[in-house]
C-alpha cells in the first residue's frame, strides 16, 4: 500500500476530512533533519518549501516557482498534483481548504511542526466555515516505519576566543532585558537563538552548526532540553557552572506544564510550535513578540566585527584563487559546475577555522544563472566552456564569521545586453553600500535604491535584497532584512546584511552581485544621528562586464577603490601569478 493510501486509511479512522504536511520541523529550521521530513517520506518531493495537502479524493503539494519543473517531476506517477504557489487564480492551501471542504469538517495537522503564528493563520481562514483544527494529528509517528532517528552528534562548546562574549554575559544580558519587559521566563525553540545564547554548536543540520534543543531561561535559572549522549561530561560540568543544568530532549512538555502560576511566559509565534504554546499552563501570562536572543545576536560586537574582518580577508583569498583557477582552467580541460563547486570547497577548506559551507552553493553557467536558487544535480551539471558568464553565489562557515558572497565573471564573449544588466546591478549595490540614513531606517526604505536603475529601464527582481547574517551560525539571520515587505525592524550598528541585486532573463542569463555589509555610526548632526554601512566583503567585482558610459564618477571611483582595498588586504596571501592577475582590476575599468 502507498503511503498516500495509508495516510488516507488513518484520516478515515480518526475522522479527518483533510490532512496538512508542511515541510518544517518542530524548531522552524531553514534546513529540517532528516526525522522531520516528512513532506519528503509522504510525497517523494525533496524541496525545501512545500506543503501537502491530502483529502479523501484529492491530493496537492503547494510549493513556489523554485519548485516547480522539480516537483512536476517527483510528482509524476504520485496521485499527487503540484498546486503552484503565487500564481493568479490559484489559492493558497488554507483558502483551498476553506473554499473545498463542507462546513463542520475536521482538518488534522501536526501541531508540534507548525509554527503558533503559521497556525493562528489557518485558524482564522477556516474557523468562518465551522472547520475545526486537530494539532495533535501525528500520523508519520504511527507510518513510517523506517524512520530516520533523531540527529546524535555530539554538541561542542564555541571557543571563547572566537565567541567573544562568555555565556554567563549573554544570560545577564538577557534576563536584563527580560526584568525591563516584566517577563520571567523566554522560552526558546529556534536552534539559532539556543546556540548563541549558550555559546554551543553542532552538526545536527547542512550548513548550519547548530544543535536540536529546547531552552526555559527563569530570571535565575536556565534549562537546556537536549539528548543528554550527546553533552559529554565536562561540558555539562561547564554548563552547571554557569547556572544551566541539562534535561532530556523530550522533557520540555512535562516541564512547561510546571511552570509556576502568573509566571510571565514570552514566546515568538514565528518560532516556537502550535502545541509548544499549548503546553503552557493555563495559569501563565503568555507574551508573543520577537524572541530579545533574536535582536541581541544581531547586533554584533567590537570584538566578533574584528573577527569578521579577518574571516572575509581569508574567504576572500578563497574565492580569488578559485576565479583565478578557473580563468586559466576553462577551455583548457573539462570542467562542470559541479566540479567548479567542489573545487571552491577544496580551496575554502584550506583557510583558517573554516569548517564548511554556509548555504549550498549555486553554481550556475550560462541559462542557469537565471534561476536565482539554482542547484547543480548530476542531471543539470553543465559543461563551462570559454564564452559567456558563470555565477557563483556561495558561503563558508568558520569559527570567526559566516560568509556569503555572489560573483559573476565573463568566461568568453558576452552580449551588450549581459553588459547591460551587470552594470544596473552594479550601480544598486553601490547605492546600498554607500547610503547614509538616519536611524530608525527600516529596510524597505532601502530597497529602493537597489531597484531604481532597474526601474528605469523597465526591469525587476523578485527576491529581497538583502538578509541578514549570523556570527558561525545561521547564513539567513533576523530580524533586519532589505526587502519591499514591510518588516518594521530599524537597522542598528553591528547588524550584517546582504546586498545582493539581481537580473534574471530565462533562458537567457543570471545577474547577481552581493557583499555582506555591517552597519555603523556615521555622524550625529542637527537632525539627529546617523547610520552607514562599512562593506565586509573582500573579494574582487570583476569589471570586464561593466559598461563605464553607465556608470558616475562618484560610482567608478567606488568600484576601483573596492578592488584596490581587495588587492591590499588579501595580496601577501596570494602567489606572485595570481597578484599580478587581480592587479588590473583595481587599475581601471576597461
Amino acid at each position: 500500500m502507498s503511503v498516500l493510501a495509508q495516510l488516507r486509511e488513518h484520516m478515515l479512522h480518526k475522522g479527518l476530512d483533510a490532512y496538512v504536511i508542511p515541510a518544517t520541523d518542530p524548531h522552524q529550521s531553514e534546513y529540517v533533519p532528516d526525522h522531520w521530513r516528512v513532506l519528503r517520506w509522504a510525497s517523494g518531493f525533496t524541496g525545501s518549501a512545500g506543503t501537502l495537502v491530502i483529502t479523501r479524493d484529492f491530493a496537492g503539494l503547494w510549493t513556489d516557482s523554485r519548485y516547480f519543473v522539480q516537483a512536476e517531476q517527483q510528482l509524476a506517477g504520485s496521485g499527487i498534483e503540484l498546486m503552484r504557489m503565487r500564481v493568479p487564480h490559484t489559492p493558497e492551501f488554507a483558502q483551498w481548504l476553506a473554499q473545498r471542504l463542507p462546513a463542520g469538517a475536521a482538518v488534522g495537522v501536526n501541531g508540534n511542526l507548525l509554527s503558533r503564528a503559521w497556525y493562528q493563520q489557518m485558524e482564522a481562514l477556516v474557523r468562518p466555515r465551522n472547520i475545526r483544527l486537530d494539532p495533535h494529528a501525528d500520523l508519520a509517528s504511527e507510518l513510517w516505519a523506517d524512520r530516520p532517528p533523531l540527529p546524535e552528534a555530539p554538541v561542542w562548546e564555541h571557543p571563547l576566543r572566537f565567541a567573544a562574549t562568555s555565556r554567563a554575559e549573554k544570560l545577564s544580558r538577557l534576563r536584563q532585558a527580560m526584568r525591563e519587559q516584566g517577563l520571567t521566563h523566554t522560552v526558546l525553540a529556534s536552534l539559532d537563538d539556543i546556540a548563541w545564547l549558550f555559546n554551543l554548536r553542532g552538526n545536527d543540520v547542512a550548513y548550519n552548526p547548530v544543535f536540536v534543543a529546547y531552552a526555559l531561561v527563569g530570571l535565575d535559572d536556565a534549562t537546556l532540553f537536549v539528548a543528554l549522549p550527546k553533552i559529554q561530561p565536562f561540558l555539562r560540568r561547564r554548563l552547571q557552572r554557569d547556572g544551566v543544568r541539562t534535561l532530556p530532549y523530550d522533557a520540555w512538555r512535562d516541564h512547561l506544564q510546571q511552570l509556576p502560576a502568573n509566571s510571565a511566559v514570552l514566546v515568538d509565534p514565528r518560532r516556537v510550535s502550535q502545541n509548544l504554546c499549548d503546553a503552557l499552563p493555563p495559569s501563565a501570562i503568555v507574551r508573543e513578540g520577537a524572541n530579545l536572543t533574536t535582536l541581541l545576536k544581531a547586533a554584533k560586537t567590537a570584538a566578533e566585527l574584528q573577527h569578521i574582518r579577518q574571516t572575509m580577508i581569508r574567504d576572500g583569498v578563497a574565492l580569488t584563487k578559485f576565479f583565478y583557477w578557473l580563468t586559466h582552467t576553462v577551455g583548457r580541460q573539462r570542467l562542470t559546475e559541479r566540479m567548479a563547486q567542489e573545487k571552491l570547497q577544496t580551496l575554502r577548506l584550506e583557510q583558517p577555522h573554516c569548517r564548511g559551507e554556509s548555504f549550498g552553493p549555486i553554481s550556475a553557467y550560462g541559462p542557469n544563472a537565471a534561476l536565482p536558487h539554482y542547484s547543480a544535480t548530476p542531471e543539470s551539471d553543465t559543461e563551462l566552456r570559454p564564452e559567456g558568464i558563470y555565477l557563483l553565489d556561495s558561503g563558508g562557515q568558520y569559527l570567526s564569521g559566516t560568509t556569503d558572497t555572489t560573483r559573476v565573471i565573463a568566461l568568453g564573449p558576452c552580449s551588450e545586453e549581459v553588459r547591460q544588466d551587470y552594470t544596473l546591478v552594479l550601480k544598486g549595490l553601490i547605492a546600498v553600500s554607500t547610503l547614509r540614513f538616519p536611524a530608525g531606517t527600516r529596510g524597505y526604505q532601502m530597497d529602493t535604491l537597489a531597484r531604481l536603475p532597474q526601474w528605469q529601464r523597465g526591469i525587476n527582481f523578485g527576491h529581497g535584497t538583502g538578509h541578514g547574517v549570523g556570527y558561525f551560525l545561521c547564513v539567513h539571520e533576523g530580524p533586519q532584512g532589505i526587502s519591499p515587505g514591510p518588516v518594521d525592524v530599524a537597522f542598528q550598528p553591528g547588524m550584517i546584511t546582504s546586498v545582493e541585486p539581481g537580473i534574471y532573463r530565462p533562458g537567457k542569463h543570471g545577474i547577481r552581485i552581493e557583499n555582506l555589509v555591517c552597519c555603523v555610526e556615521a555622524e550625529r548632526t542637527e537632525f539627529g544621528e546617523f547610520l552607514a554601512f562599512e562593506t565586509l566583503t573582500v573579494a574582487p567585482i570583476f569589471t570586464h562586464l561593466v559598461d563605464k558610459k553607465m556608470l558616475t564618477a562618484e560610482e567608478r571611483k567606488w568600484l576601483l577603490q573596492y578592488n584596490r582595498g581587495v588587492l591590499r588586504k588579501i595580496g601577501r596571501y596570494l602567489t606572485a601569478e595570481e597578484r599580478e592577475w587581480l592587479k588590473p582590476l583595481s587599475l581601471d575599468i576597461p
